[in-house]
């Protein structure tokens, strides 16, 4: 996200709809849902090594993921939505079905999806593409309980490739770091890639054991640009957080099933303030406290800009939806 498009409204509370929609409109450029809640895998990188997504299927309510669509629809929103929370997508044949509702009707969107690529088959990539998805990360992970592996890593890619039958390039080999290619397929970006999780992972909101002894001090503007609802309707500000933990609880910015409007949520109080929290350069707290993930590189003019926001949201001046306080960045 530009700092350009951080703005007083973020950081006070909203509760007019209109001018909740308006900043929605102007900032957010990622909404991912979790259309079900199952995943066939328990990494031990991922919450899932504790918290049991294997057993049965919970699915967000038909009308619910119509009702959220429509709203973004209400904004023509073309932005990101992706299909990747801790589920895995491809492992229910609804996902088809949910993709190609949403092109329908937001044919700006690009709709991406996540994968662990235990589920893929010849006919998947050209599926995906008529359902109208557009982007696919095909992850390389190895059993449960395996640390990264950089020949098994690669083995495991070139498995995926001959299920696939696509072509691909390298376009990235670290030994014991990355290995990563490009998979050619008309109309779709798609990654191959595996990852040490164990050098550029993160605690998940202290839910898994990465870098847990980090102390952040960074700004986080993800909660700016982004959200996240699970399967249940919980909103939460963050990729690496969800309302199953019981450590993230605090962190849901709202629910869906008892109040739908997507917009409200994003720019109520709470949001807002969970957003004043992180936009500074002091320690971190909570849940944020030691994470590693969308780091902030700090200059003169950023510091300047995020103390002047807060200072505007402490005294209650909150700027006239016709003459937004946006303060612009001359050099970042």
């Amino acid at each position: 996200m530009s700092w350009d498009l951080l703005e007083a409204d973020h950081l006070v509370g909203l509760d007019d709809p209109a001018r909740a929609a308006a900043l929605f409109k102007r900032a957010v450029s990622m909404v991912e849902i979790e259309v079900f809640s199952y995943c066939n895998r328990k990494c031990w990188f991922c919450p899932n090594s504790s918290i049991d997504r294997t057993g049965e299927n919970h699915y967000m309510p038909e009308a619910m993921y119509a009702s959220v669509i429509g709203q973004l629809a209400s904004i023509d929103y073309d932005g990101t939505i992706s299909y990747s929370r801790y589920n895995e997508p491809l492992s229910d044949e609804v996902i088809y079905e949910r993709l190609a509702y949403a092109h329908a009707r937001l044919p700006r969107a690009r709709l991406h999806t996540n994968t662990n690529g235990d589920y893929l088959r010849a006919d998947t990539v050209p599926r995906l593409h008529a359902a109208g998805l557009r982007s696919l990360n095909i992850q390389l992970y190895l059993a449960n309980d395996e640390r990264y592996d950089h020949e098994k890593t690669r083995f495991r890619a070139s498995q995926t490739l001959r299920r696939l039958g696509l072509p691909a390039t390298v376009v990235r080999d670290e030994p014991g770091h990355w290995h990563e290619l490009r998979v050619d397929y008309p109309g779709m970006e798609i990654r191959l890639y595996g990852r040490n999780f164990e050098i550029n992972g993160t605690s998940r909101g202290g839910a898994v054991d990465i870098h847990r002894d980090y102390v952040r001090s960074s700004p986080c503007l993800m909660p700016f640009n982004a959200v996240y609802i699970d399967h249940g309707g919980e909103m939460v500000p963050c990729c690496n957080l969800r309302s199953d933990v019981a450590a993230h609880r605090d962190a849901v910015i709202g629910t869906l099933a008892t109040q739908p409007d997507l917009f409200l949520h994003y720019a109520g109080r709470f949001a807002a303030g969970f957003r004043r929290s992180l936009l500074d350069a002091s320690p971190k707290q909570g849940v944020c406290g030691d994470c590693r993930f969308a780091l902030e590189e700090l200059s003169l003019p950023r510091l300047m800009k995020m103390d002047v926001l807060k200072l505007i949201a402490r005294t209650g001046v909150q700027p006239e939806p016709a003459r937004r306080r946006v303060i612009p960045l001359a050099a970042a």
